[in-house]
């Protein structure tokens, strides 16, 4: 590809970089004062109750699990149906884009930990990493030691050691890391990091002293837990570190209940990073969540004031169930196509980049997360099935999709809410104009989960149906009567206007452009848009992961 353009089935809704609170909040300066703001709130006249009915069609096939090991398409009562959880999670994600809420970094919205890389070569923005990397850990400062934890204290320390590189063609061969324990010379341990191009060698711990204990802090411990996308030795692993008698054994220390060899940095007496070869992963100094920047805030936005915040009160929204109109028909069994994982160490793919500037990454300042990650819808009848599942074995369960075409009907009840907050709620429901073309389920990046969501707002006088319990012809009294959505969509702009300053605001205005592309249907009709959105390899013979392609923004990937 000569226009070195990274794909993905992915993009991104960028940050308004920064929060629009709910009236509710008021400045509180405590939750106490909070739940009081809220108690009043709810209880102001003039609120709005009534449901929202929604007719939900299936655009591809769509999968939604009884749990995480099924194959059968949720259906508790022997009849498909998608359940209001699902509905639910779906509404909510986008209603945070739409209403400017909060990212908060406690698990909801994403785990504020420190991710770790490694770059030993390559050209143009991956030299750009080799240099970050040779900078922060030079060769010349990287020592050997021994990984020790102290039972009692359960602290953990490193024991300096010293080690010999061995030149050893054979050594390559070997495609798993592993550790040879020499127990009759106590004190050496002979590492192996297991397969890589070029490689010739091993090497050789020895000589420990065992009484100069360097403090491993704890958050430098939970970093390197944290790491998921290490694919080399973990060194607190059991199946490489000696545990319990076997660590006092080979330490000639009853107070340590694990070892194992591994090499370091130390700055200020403390060790900063550590793994098992000399060349191992080191940790950004700059947590995922200092990238998050300006959407961090203790305080109640829209999100809280509708869908609850757990530790102060319960969401004013019910989702039921969606139960099928007619005949469902499904697809075959099939095992489905393999599930990546996200991979935030791409920095080229999650972290915004200027143009012709230098390749940012997790360390430098001030660079923002690239903002809220969607899936492109695919065409219909995209393949997702895995052709050499049988060979393979890489996926647990076969799948069972309900085809395309297929309709169920909902509805979302709401309690109490204010003009604005309905019509916050709208406008998710309102994204393509007159309805929203989103994703729901598993397989969303292999083509699966695309679904036209359609809305009737029903309005309940509350006030009505406890006047008079019988309509004029004797039938019960429901109060209820379907409103058009305009006003309250409007009713929410006019506080986007009020309430966001100026660069904010037109932030958001950029998210919802991105956004609204991302969920518009048509984009699947253009052309090329397989090649636009496709997973990108890393046996790509462009090697476009390798040399850090940079993935463009939402609305770059378009007809050209």
């Amino acid at each position: 590809m000569a226009n070195r353009i990274a794909t993905a089935p992915y993009n991104f809704v960028s940050l308004p970089k920064g929060v629009l609170t709910s009236p509710i909040d008021n400045d509180a300066a405590s939750d106490e004062e909070r739940i009081e703001n809220y108690r009043q709130h709810v209880l102001a006249p003039n609120r709005l109750s009534g449901r929202i009915d929604l007719t939900i069609e299936t655009l591809t096939s769509v999968f939604v699990g009884a749990d995480v090991e099924t194959e059968t398409f949720f259906s508790p009562t022997g009849v498909p149906m998608i359940p209001g959880s699902t509905i639910r999670g779906t509404i909510k994600n986008l209603f945070k884009i739409v209403t400017c809420s909060a990212m908060r970094g406690d698990g909801e919205d994403y785990e504020d930990r420190h991710l770790y890389f490694r770059a030993l070569g390559g050209k143009g923005n991956a030299a750009v990493m080799k240099k970050v990397y040779e900078k922060r850990a030079p060769k010349e400062y990287t020592e050997a030691g021994y990984l020790i934890r102290v039972e009692e204290e359960q602290q953990y320390y490193i024991c300096p050691a010293e080690y010999d590189t061995v030149q050893d063609a054979d050594s390559v061969k070997r495609n798993a890391g592993c550790i040879f324990w020499d127990e009759p010379r106590k004190g050496q341990v002979t590492c192996y990091t297991g397969k890589m191009q070029n490689k010739a060698h091993y090497t050789i711990h020895h000589a420990p002293n065992w009484q100069e204990r360097i403090p491993v802090p704890e958050n430098i411990i939970q970093d390197y837990r944290d790491d998921i996308s290490r694919a080399g030795v973990n060194i607190l692993g059991s199946s490489v570190a000696k545990v319990d008698a076997a660590a006092a054994a080979f330490t000639g220390d009853s107070a340590i209940d694990l070892v194992v060899p591994c090499f370091y940095q130390e700055e200020n007496g403390q060790v900063q990073h550590f793994g098992f070869g000399r060349f191992y992963r080191i940790p950004y100094r700059q947590s995922v969540g200092d990238h998050v920047i300006g959407m961090g805030t203790a305080k109640i936005d829209y999100t809280d004031a509708l869908f609850g915040r757990k530790e102060l009160w319960a969401g004013r929204l019910a989702f039921s169930d969606a139960l099928p109109a007619g005949e469902v028909r499904s697809e075959f069994a099939a095992y489905p196509k393999v599930l990546g994982e996200p991979k935030p160490t791409s920095m080229q793919l999650y972290l915004e980049q200027e143009n012709g500037t230098q390749l940012a990454h997790w360390d430098t300042p001030n660079a923002c997360i690239r903002g809220y990650k969607l899936y492109w819808h695919q065409k219909n009848k995209t393949k997702w099935q895995n052709d050499v599942q049988q060979a393979t074995k890489v996926s647990k369960t076969r799948i069972t999709p309900v085809q395309a075409g297929s309709v169920f009907h909902g509805s979302i009840r709401f309690e109490r809410l204010s003009e604005d907050e309905l019509g916050a709620l709208l406008k998710v429901l309102r994204i393509g104009g007159n309805d929203l073309c989103c994703k729901i389920g598993k397989g969303k990046s292999i083509g699966l989960g695309s679904v036209r969501i359609t809305a009737r707002l029903i309005r309940t006088d509350t006030e009505d149906s406890y006047r008079h319990a019988f309509d004029s012809t004797g039938v019960w009294n429901r109060a209820e009567r379907e409103e058009t959505m305009d006003a309250y969509i409007a009713a929410f702009d006019r506080e986007l206007g009020e309430r966001l300053d100026a660069g904010v605001h037109n932030r958001y205005r950029n998210a919802m452009a991105e956004l609204s592309h991302m969920l518009d249907w048509k984009t699947t009709t253009i052309p090329d848009w397989e090649k636009k959105t496709r997973t990108m390899t890393i046996d790509d013979p462009d090697h476009p992961f390798q040399n850090r392609w940079i993935l463009p923004t939402a609305l770059e990937v378009k007809e050209t």
